[in-house]
Formats: structure tokens, C-alpha cells, sequence
């Protein structure tokens, strides 16, 4: 839903931008006026500025309320991950390595999820002056006027700066889950699997249904039942044995390799596990190339958004620095003001079309590549 608000409001606002369908409805104010008789300077709002108006107070809404979640739910499993960390023997067996390093890996990105709930947060409210000023209330000195809207743009750009860096760490980590996969298929595939071939990545690689409870984001504020929290646990570590002992025989306390038929079973266990990760070491590349194109669009939106602020600081443009005239390509402040919003518009409406059309697209070749090795 997120993303087909962001594909209309940015569309709308490209149109906008273009002086597209004047001769339509969406560029008469008359027609808001039909509605309520709207004091100076409001009145001047169009349908088209109207809608783009509601687009942008639902981030306002759920925008707040997603990040304000994230920040609180991620803080409430930091705890319990720091509960669950001090109740941890010594290391035994390789299942015991896996937890541990799952409790590490999810209590960091908590941490990261607590910073990144900050970011959404703080982004979504600043649209609020976006909103405003599609009814002209920048015009006045209501919320702070021309500087207010300033003002939140970059806040914006402050806390979208970082989760740029996000979307390059996420690609970078595609890119190498892909070459691992197809590494720990040729080794599964050679029947070679050992507990030592297995660390948590490559773990979550053979299974990837495997989901422990800390995993999920928790109230903080919730009761503790470390009697429950203790059951749970005892429950993971059965059920990471059990995967290790099905994958690597190595782990079992008795060797039960003499077994023929067991043995061909789990064979033929390893032989389906690497083609199903061979299968889908090409929709994760893509992925990984996804997420570089993410960071491709929101660089050139932080960048056109941001000339808008760099006009502001810097009226006069006779005055104005080398740097900032480089900055703006040369253009007057007019020009630059307008191109750098035009490209941010344009670069978030590309991007709800990549997040809504790309899911369809990775699993029907994720299918194809599946029907090539069949046949």
C-alpha cells in the first residue's frame, strides 16, 4: 500500500511539475472552492494540489506509526535478546554455535533497526510541512513559513543520507549470499557436508524456514516469563540439532552412516537442497542489483531534493560560491530549484514501480531457472 501512495503522490507531483492536463479540472481552484469557502492563502489549492495533499498526510499517519513501531519493537528485542545472552552456557555443540550467532546477528540488526526506525520516523513528520505547502500555508507564517518547509526538506535529507548507505550494504550483501549459495551447492552436491561447513550463513542457506522466536520484534514493555523465554529456547536448540544432524551426520553422538538407506536418503536430501540453492543464486544477484538500483534512484533524489535547500541558503546568485554554482550545474536558482525537484519527483515514482513490478519478475525467473534444470 506504502508503495502505491508513493507511485500516485509522485506521479501526481510529476504532472504537476510538467504542467501536465491544464486544460482539465486538476488545475482549477474553483473546484476546491466548491467544497469550503477556504481563507487566503488556501484557497488558492487545486484539486491536483489536493490530492497530492492527502498523499502526503497518509505518510504523515502511518509513516510515524511504522517507524515510532520499528524504534520501540526493536528496543523490546534488544532486551530480550540481552536476556536470552546471559542465560547461554558454554559452547558444546555446533547448534550452540548457530544460536549464539543468531543472537548476535539479530541483536545487531536491532540496533540498526532502532536507528533506521528513528530515520522513518522523523521523515514521515516532516512531510507535514509537504502537506502544508500544497495548500499554500508556507506562503503565511502558520508552521513557519518558507523556512519551516526548509527546514523539515532537510531534516529529510539528513536522515535519508544514511539509509543510503543501508541500501549499499544490503545490495553488497546479496551479491556475496549469491556466490555463497553457489559455493555451498557444488559442496552439497559433492555429499562433502560437514558441522564445519555450516556456520549461521550457511546455515540459513539449507534452511530457510527456520525462524527462531527472537527474531520478531517484542513490546518492551510486555512481562518477562523467563520460564517461557527458557521452554522456547530448549525448543530452538532441538530443532537446530535436528537440521544439522539431517544435513551434516557428523553431529550425531552415534554414527548411524552404516545404514544404507539412510544414508541414500540423505544424499538425495543434499542433491534437492543444491539444486533448490542453484535455483535461486540468480533471483538473489538480482536482488543484490535491485538494491544498487535503490540506491542509484534515492542518491539522485537526496541530490535534486537537496538543490532546492542549497537555493535557499544562497539567493543571491551573484554572490553565490563556485562549490554552490557547481552544485547547481550552472543554473540560476529558478532553474536548478525546479530541475533538482523534477528528478527527486521523477526518481520516486520510478521507484514504487521497481518495488511493486520487481517481486513478479524475480519468481517467475526464479520458476524458469527451476524448469531449465528439470529439463
Amino acid at each position: 500500500m506504502d508503495a502505491v501512495v508513493q507511485l500516485l503522490r509522485n506521479g501526481f507531483c510529476c504532472i504537476k511539475d510538467l504542467d501536465l492536463l491544464q486544460s482539465t479540472f486538476l488545475w482549477d481552484a474553483n473546484v476546491t472552492a466548491q467544497y469550503y469557502d477556504f481563507p487566503e492563502p488556501l484557497n488558492k489549492t487545486t484539486p491536483l494540489e489536493a490530492i497530492i495533499s492527502a498523499l502526503q498526510i497518509y505518510v504523515v499517519f502511518t509513516g510515524s506509526i511504522a517507524g515510532w513501531n520499528m524504534f520501540f519493537k526493536s528496543f523490546g528485542k534488544i532486551r530480550r535478546i540481552e536476556r536470552l545472552m546471559d542465560t547461554r552456557q558454554a559452547v558444546r555443540t555446533p547448534a550452540d554455535n548457530i544460536v549464539n550467532a543468531s543472537l548476535i546477528k539479530e541483536g545487531m540488526l536491532a540496533l540498526r533497526s532502532i536507528f533506521v526506525g528513528q530515520n522513518i520516523f522523523f521523515i514521515s513528520v516532516s512531510f507535514f510541512w509537504l502537506f502544508a505547502n500544497s495548500w499554500h500555508v508556507t506562503e503565511t507564517n502558520w508552521v513557519g513559513g518558507l523556512a519551516g518547509l526548509i527546514h523539515a526538506l532537510t531534516v529529510m535529507e539528513i536522515c535519508l543520507l544514511p539509509l543510503l548507505y543501508y541500501m549499499w550494504k544490503d545490495g553488497k550483501e546479496h551479491l556475496e549470499k549469491s556466490n555463497k549459495m553457489k559455493e555451498l551447492a557444488v559442496t552439497l552436491e559433492k555429499g562433502e557436508l560437514s558441522a564445519k561447513d555450516l556456520p549461521l550463513g550457511s546455515f540459513q542457506l539449507v534452511a530457510p524456514d527456520w525462524k527462531p522466536f527472537w527474531v520478531d520484534g517484542v513490546n518492551p514493555l510486555d512481562s518477562i516469563d523467563s520460564s517461557k523465554e527458557a521452554k522456547q529456547m530448549e525448543e530452538e536448540m532441538s530443532n537446530v540439532s535436528k537440521i544439522l544432524q539431517s544435513f551434516a551426520p557428523d553431529t550425531k553422538k552415534t554414527d548411524n552412516d552404516s545404514n544404507e538407506k539412510e544414508a541414500k536418503a540423505r544424499a538425495n536430501k543434499l542433491k534437492e537442497t543444491a539444486s533448490d540453492l542453484l535455483s535461486k543464486v540468480l533471483v538473489t544477484r538480482c536482488e543484490g542489483y535491485r538494491e544498487i538500483v535503490y540506491l542509484v534512484i534515492n542518491t539522485i533524489a537526496f541530490y535534486g531534493y537537496a538543490m532546492s535547500i542549497v537555493c535557499y541558503y544562497f539567493p543571491d546568485e551573484v554572490k553565490q560560491p563556485v562549490l554552490v554554482q557547481r552544485l547547481l550545474f550552472g543554473m540560476n536558482n529558478i532553474d536548478a530549484d525546479w530541475h533538482g525537484n523534477f528528478a527527486g519527483d521523477l526518481m520516486w515514482t520510478i521507484e514504487p514501480i521497481i518495488i511493486l513490478t520487481s517481486p513478479f519478475l524475480l519468481q517467475s525467473l526464479q520458476r524458469e531457472k527451476k524448469k531449465t534444470k528439470a529439463d
